[in-house]
């Protein structure tokens, strides 16, 4: 009789400079049974993205010095980073912003304010997308 082996943990990395965001979707990723890393600056979101692989990335637009499609661009040229999805945050929907994302990298973009749940799905979807079934 084989011995049911539990799933490794998936790792969510949130890159943003408002602690109230991060604390949000830390609390919402975790109660998912995810672990979660975040990083207040782009500069720390490439460094722990190095040093972790993290399964998923969240990444907000507007943050000080490197903003989200700048990191979103390096993630991409890194040779061992740039299969991680990223999910680009922001405050506002366009089809200019959708289009700077894409061109980034970003598997796909999200209003910051969406409903916690819907959000929650989007991650699932990547991750699960990502993770050869069993």
């Amino acid at each position: 009789m084989a011995i049911p082996t539990a799933k490794p943990q998936k790792t969510v990395l949130i890159i943003d400079d408002q602690p109230f965001f991060i604390t949000l979707q830390q609390a919402m990723l975790q109660k998912q049974g995810y672990r979660v890393l975040a990083a207040p600056t782009g500069a720390e979101g490439l460094a722990q993205a190095k040093q972790h692989k993290p399964d998923l990335i969240l990444l907000d637009v507007e943050m000080p010095g490197m903003d989200g499609f700048a990191v979103c661009e390096k993630l991409k040229q890194d040779e061992e980073l740039k299969k991680i999805p990223v999910i680009i945050l922001t405050a506002t929907q366009s089809t200019k912003l959708n289009e700077k994302a894409f061109q980034a990298g970003a598997e796909i973009t999200a209003i910051k304010s969406m409903a916690g749940e819907r959000l929650l799905n989007m991650v699932r979807l990547i991750i699960d997308r990502r993770t050869p079934p069993a």
